[in-house]
């Protein structure tokens, strides 16, 4: 089909004679190459030409093609619908030529044929969609005291409004934001960041699926990804950690105000906050409560779902494998670096990210090839480290006696050393693990220190990288994070009798550690087992409490490829 030399009306007709969408675009794809010209815009180009309800016609063809039930789609207007896996190559391409013209998005954004809220969703109006839920919400009140996510028959109405699909690629609201949403031009009065929030408040599911198994993580943080869409991918992402506890029965847990042991029914997630809201029911109210604050009555139901950015579509793939095609950078650091997606997740055809990025060609030498290996060199790293840490903890500090799998005896002090038995426990002891042994509790535990002054008060002025200044910093939190949050920072010195450096990547936290201060000894101690650098240098992590002091943890040191700076 679509061979060089044959005329205008033979490829007419058989562009005619497919009644299958899939063989009519392959049939473009090759007059498109023909042309020179890009097969997503001829293969749009002709779609367009049709009417929109001859488009959904056509669509309708290709899915059945492909092996989709349609009639179990329609069956199911506010749910995921059929999600069974496309098997032969044929059909994958067909799906993924659909999926590379967006289907009939395009038609129904320029028609205005989205339902009411879905159009409010894709314009990002925030006082409308709120209206709307508020709506629901009023109406349930009338028949119950309880919110909407506490009955199974009231549950219809709510999720009738936040889980519609529309198109006929099946897109719910929150589907609708990353995907005809950013190709809306912006205007100041849309907020479509505002209203994904507010969907994932009021109950949206973050794991919906569009008709090609597609997620908010596919359309958003893909090969078309947005700033936008990468901010609504990442409320997503924090939403689907805990949305299994949607509509469940819960209790509460591990808190300090007197709640522990409260049950009810768990709703919404605020992305703001990072909090899971629950009704509790004696109480008869609403509490806004951290996800690792509760947990499911039903035992049966502990089962967390997968992470939202290794969900695959019906064809097996992952938005990273689209993202290393297209050499898109910028996403793959939000994907690997910020959220450790995984490399080796395999499509239908058996090729994962990690392949694609290693088997020759221009994706080898790309960018995103680069974060790839970054990535894996990272891993290896760290999984040499665990293998040492492990080896250490079966072997006896004292005798070096391998343990293997049998019951060790542990330090009851620092907790860090194991033994065969209490022989070599007291051997050890009075061998030099009592010098020790309080160095290295302080070292697991972390160490308080003291607010640097004088000449110790260090801030280094210049990159030496890159020899341009940077912004003064002092002992304090670094730009960008909370109070009782852990950051990465660097630690240098020389010898005993040399202050220790200590500075964060953005350089707004910079300080020293004099000898004799709390905390010199400790990291200098981790500092000199880094041989990297000589002994000179390593990564570790600190914090600072609501008072203002900084905790450092010489037990988290590491090089630079355990950390993501």
């Amino acid at each position: 089909m679509g061979k060089k030399g044959k005329s205008k009306s033979t490829k007419n007709n058989l562009r005619n004679e497919n009644t299958s969408i899939a063989a009519g675009m392959r049939s473009l794809a090759e007059q498109n190459r023909m042309n020179d010209m890009t097969e997503s815009f001829a293969k749009m180009a002709d779609m367009d030409r049709h009417p929109l309800t001859k488009q959904k016609v056509i669509i309708r063809k290709s899915l059945v093609s492909i092996g989709t039930d349609c009639d179990k789609n329609d069956a199911d207007p506010a749910g995921n619908g059929d999600q069974s896996m496309i098997t032969s190559t044929t059909q994958a391409e067909a799906a993924r030529e659909l999926y590379s013209i967006g289907g009939d998005i395009h038609p129904y954004l320029t028609e205005g044929a989205f339902s009411h809220f879905g159009m409010n969703c894709v314009i990002g109006n925030v006082a409308a969609i709120r209206v709307m839920i508020d709506g629901v919400t009023n109406a349930i009140k009338k028949f119950h005291t309880e919110p909407w996510y506490c009955y199974c028959d009231s549950r219809e109405g709510m999720i009738t409004l936040l889980e519609t699909r529309d198109t006929s690629m099946r897109l719910s609201p929150l589907l609708l934001i990353v995907s005809a949403g950013k190709n809306v031009v912006d205007q100041p009065h849309m907020d479509h960041k505002g209203a994904a929030k507010l969907l994932l408040k009021s109950g949206a599911n973050p794991y919906a699926k569009d008709v090609l198994g597609k997620t908010a993580a596919h359309y958003g943080a893909g090969a078309m990804a947005t700033p936008m869409t990468l901010e609504v991918v990442d409320m997503c992402i924090l939403a689907a950690r805990s949305s299994h506890l949607l509509g469940k029965d819960v209790e509460l847990h591990s808190l300090k105000v007197n709640m522990n042991g409260s049950r009810g029914v768990a709703g919404g997630f605020d992305p703001d906050s990072g909090r899971r809201v629950v009704y509790l029911s004696e109480d008869k109210k609403e509490v806004w409560v951290k996800p690792d604050n509760i947990r499911l009555v039903a035992v049966e139901n502990t089962n967390q779902p997968k992470m939202l950015l290794d969900v695959q579509d019906r064809t097996g793939s992952v938005s990273l494998h689209e993202v290393v095609m297209q050499n898109r950078i910028d996403v793959a650091e939000f994907l690997l670096m910020k959220h450790q997606t995984s490399i080796h997740t395999e499509d239908m055809d058996g090729i994962s990210p990690m392949r694609m990025s290693t088997r020759g060609g221009r994706m080898t030498a790309s960018g995103v090839s680069k974060i790839i290996s970054k990535v894996t060199r990272r891993a290896e790293a760290e999984k040499f480290r665990e293998g040492k840490k492990q080896a250490k903890e079966r072997t006896c500090a004292n005798c070096k006696k391998y343990l293997g799998e049998v019951e060790k005896k542990k330090c009851a002090g620092c907790k860090t050393v194991t033994y065969c038995g209490r022989e070599c426990q007291v051997a050890h002891w009075s061998n030099g693990h009592k010098a020790e042994c309080k160095t290295l509790k302080v070292i697991a535990k972390g160490v308080k220190l003291k607010a640097p002054s004088g000449e110790y008060a260090f801030n280094a002025s210049v990159s030496l990288v890159s020899g341009k200044p940077y912004t003064k910093g002092h002992y304090r939190i670094p730009d960008g994070t909370g109070t009782g949050a852990q950051f990465v920072v660097k630690v240098q010195g020389g010898s005993e009798t040399m202050p220790i450096m200590v500075y964060d990547k953005t350089r707004t936290c910079e300080f020293t550690i004099p000898p004799g201060q709390p905390g010199f000894k400790e990291v200098l101690t981790e500092m000199k087992k880094e041989m990297a650098w000589g002994g000179r240098k390593t990564f570790m992590k600190a914090s600072f409490d609501d008072s203002g002091a900084c905790t450092i943890y010489p037990a988290t040191a590491g090089v630079k490829e355990k950390y993501s700076w």
